[in-house]
C-alpha cells in the first residue's frame, strides 16, 4: 500500500500549502484562495521507463496556484500544481502529484521553470523536472519540459492557462 506510505509525506506538504496561503486571509472580507491566481492546465507527455524498450506517450491535467507573497526574488514567480497523469503504458499507470514550481522571464515572450515535488501512484516518490515556457498572450503559456521521477521520464509539452 505505497499510499499509506506517502500519508505523512502528503499531510505536511498540504499543511505548508496552508501556512503560505492563510496570512492571505487573515485580511477582512478577503476569500481564503483569490480565483485570478488559479490556472489550469493540459498536456500530453513521452514517457520513458528505466528499461530503455518501454515508452509510451500519455496525458496530463493539472491545476496551478500563483503565490505572489512567496517569491524567491525579484523577477521570480512561485506557484503550486496539483494534477493528474497517465502513463500511457498497457497497465493502469497512473498518479496524482503536487509540485512547488519558480519561472522567469528570460527575454520577451521566453522564460524558464523548475518545479520539485511529490507523485503518488504507479510512480510514488519525488519528482523534479526544468524547462523553457514560451508566453503566447498575458494568460496563457506553452511548456515544454523534463520531468524525472522514481521510474519514469517524461519529455512533456503543456497549456496553461489563466483563470
Amino acid at each position: 500500500m505505497p499510499y499509506l506510505r506517502q500519508s505523512p509525506i502528503m499531510l505536511i506538504a498540504l499543511l505548508l500549502l496552508g501556512a503560505l496561503v492563510m496570512p492571505a486571509h487573515a485580511q477582512e472580507n478577503e476569500p481564503l484562495l483569490d480565483r485570478n491566481r488559479f490556472s489550469i492546465g493540459v498536456g500530453i507527455s513521452d514517457n520513458e521507463v528505466s528499461s530503455p524498450d518501454e515508452d509510451d506517450t500519455g496525458f496530463q491535467f493539472f491545476v496551478a496556484y500563483d503565490l505572489t507573497e512567496v517569491n524567491l526574488m525579484e523577477g521570480v514567480n512561485s506557484s503550486v500544481e496539483f494534477g493528474f497523469m497517465d502513463f500511457g503504458f498497457d497497465e493502469d499507470d497512473t498518479g496524482i502529484w503536487g509540485s512547488y514550481v519558480v519561472d522567469a522571464t528570460i527575454s520577451g515572450k521566453l522564460g524558464w521553470l523548475a518545479q520539485a515535488g511529490l507523485d503518488i501512484g504507479d510512480d510514488s516518490g519525488l519528482l523534479v523536472g526544468a524547462g523553457l515556457k514560451v508566453m503566447l498572450n498575458d494568460k496563457s503559456d506553452l511548456r515544454f519540459e523534463y520531468v524525472k521521477r522514481d521510474e519514469v521520464d517524461s519529455l512533456q509539452i503543456n497549456f496553461l492557462y489563466q483563470l
